[in-house]
């Protein structure tokens, strides 16, 4: 960086609806999978911060749960945790459209919360390589929300390699000058105990069926670090009996499986051994009990 040059930075959310690649996106730019990617929408539960850094400038992501209309508290718990990121000090908003899916009502309330938000906005067409027309689905997106037609927008395939280097490109007008709020070799600003339960619900979504994955919520009791081994004591909470034989399965077996994958990811990430012990607790209804959503540090207040 010369002297001429002033160092910028900025905060960006991601929005969208599940599964429309906010995540994937994220990753790609990183270089890391920080946040969980599987075929399942409604993936990422909380706003999880990526951190990219060169000599010249800081982009901070805030990777924000789907926006999706369901039935339970949850659901809007983590529909406000998407409102607030745009609310609270974001620089720039990044509206991830999933070009292979229908537009509908859910789409509507993601493209209102990006008008009124009066932020800096960039459109984000995603799924370019599994979409049969590009161009007339994004004219019927703009049908649909006029609002958005003077907006800057880029198409791509988040999963893809040159994704980072479109998105780069496209945005570096919208940075602003700012400070390095981290470290050059800081990635992100989640713990280990966030690691460990997102490889935890990863392998819940990959390993099981019908209303499991999302009746499900990882809590870390204890994590002990040591030089030699790291040792997690986890519980996974479901709403039925049920769902907790889908979850233990047929002689333990899934259960274990996912405890080995996750303990497999977090020796990646860690370059230690990683010993995971997990208990299965039935939590009627825990996605609308506030009170066990404030006590797990997720809620709307």
């Amino acid at each position: 960086m010369t002297k001429q040059d002033k160092f910028r930075s900025a905060f960006i959310a991601l929005i969208g609806r599940p599964n429309s690649g906010k995540s994937s996106l994220m990753n790609t730019v990183l270089g890391e999978q920080l946040s969980v990617v599987t075929p399942l929408p409604q993936t990422t539960r909380r706003n999880i911060k990526g951190i990219y850094t060169t000599e010249t400038m800081q982009l901070i992501f805030v990777d924000t749960p789907g926006i999706h209309k369901g039935r339970h508290t949850f659901n809007e718990v983590m529909i406000n945790a998407a409102r607030e990121a745009i609310i609270e000090g974001v620089d720039l908003v990044c509206y991830m459209v999933d070009l292979s899916r229908s537009f509908g009502e859910e789409e509507k309330v993601v493209a209102d919360l990006v008008v009124q938000s009066g932020i800096k906005s960039i459109i984000v067409f995603n799924k370019v390589d599994i979409t049969i027309d590009c161009d007339k689905t994004i004219s019927g997106f703009y049908e649909l929300f006029p609002d958005l037609k003077d907006f800057q927008s880029i198409k791509i395939s988040a999963i893809h390699p040159d994704a980072k280097h479109i998105f780069l490109n496209q945005i570096e007008s919208l940075i602003p000058e700012g400070p390095c709020y981290y470290g050059s070799d800081e990635m992100t600003d989640a713990n280990l105990r966030f690691f460990a339960a997102e490889y935890i619900r990863k392998h819940i979504i990959l390993n099981t069926r019908d209303e499991v994955p999302h009746a499900s919520f990882v809590e870390i009791e204890s994590y002990q670090e040591d030089e030699k081994i790291h040792t997690i004591n986890a519980t996974i909470h479901v709403e039925t009996v049920g769902q907790r034989g889908i979850l233990i399965g047929k002689g333990g077996l899934v259960i274990k499986k996912i405890r080995n994958k996750a303990e497999l990811e977090m020796k990646k990430l860690l370059g230690v051994p990683v010993k995971i012990k997990i208990h299965i607790k039935i939590t009627p209804k825990w996605r609308d009990n506030e009170s066990f959503l404030r006590i797990q540090g997720v809620t709307s207040k």
